[in-house]
């Protein structure tokens, strides 16, 4: 259920102003919930998340990534970008001093509030237990407070149901199809556009 950075044309890829960079300085990192937190990528969790990045089959639902699978050396390289600290940025979920999984916010702009989100939970033993709900609700009051967003968007396939349901209940509206997006095998595959918007998110949370 990751939705992974999206590309960007020669023209978009300028440096950021300084009132259009998020402000990092005040921002008090790492994020803790009842169960879990929210870490700045190190070394260390490239290491326990590596074996994911190396399954095909694990990363069929981690779109709109290619079904390629990668060696150390290719994941740093792909963090590289994934994590460039402008407008990209990889947080690694960690649950009783183990590293379980990712939390990306992808080509962020201050200026226009728009972020695209992105989680994965490298284990299957680790799905299902509400993990990824409290990095998400982690991550949302990241943004929308800390980041001062105003919307954040993901990418979900039609058939990922854990993945649907999980965006549904954080509050998520389906504002549209992205038809034959993906490559999947002999053909391609749609994503379904979830997006929230900060009153949403606030709304949300007075239940």
């Amino acid at each position: 259920m990751k939705v992974g950075p999206a590309g960007r044309s020669p023209g978009e890829d300028r440096e950021l102003s300084a009132h259009e960079k998020p402000d990092m300085s005040r921002i008090q990192l790492p994020l803790r919930g009842s169960r879990l937190s929210l870490h700045p990528l190190e070394p260390a969790d490239l290491e326990a998340v590596a074996s994911f990045f190396a399954d095909p089959e694990a990363l069929y639902f981690y779109l709109p990534d290619l079904l390629l699978p990668r060696n150390r050396r290719q994941l740093e390289s792909l963090m590289e970008v994934w994590n460039d600290g402008r407008t990209n940025f990889v947080f690694a979920c960690r649950y009783q001093g183990r590293t379980l999984g990712l939390v990306t916010l992808s080509d962020l702009d201050p200026l226009a509030g728009n972020a695209e989100l992105g989680i994965m939970i490298a284990g299957k033993e680790d799905r299902g237990r509400g993990l990824a709900r409290e990095a998400l609700e982690l991550i949302l009051a990241y943004a929308f407070n800390d980041l001062r967003l105003h919307r954040l968007y993901a990418r979900v396939a039609p058939d990922n149901q854990p993945s649907l349901e999980l965006f549904r209940r954080l509050g998520f509206v389906l504002e549209g199809r992205i038809r034959e997006f993906v490559r999947r095998g002999d053909g391609y595959g749609d994503l379904l556009l979830f997006g929230l918007l900060e009153p949403e998110y606030r709304q949300s949370l007075k239940g």
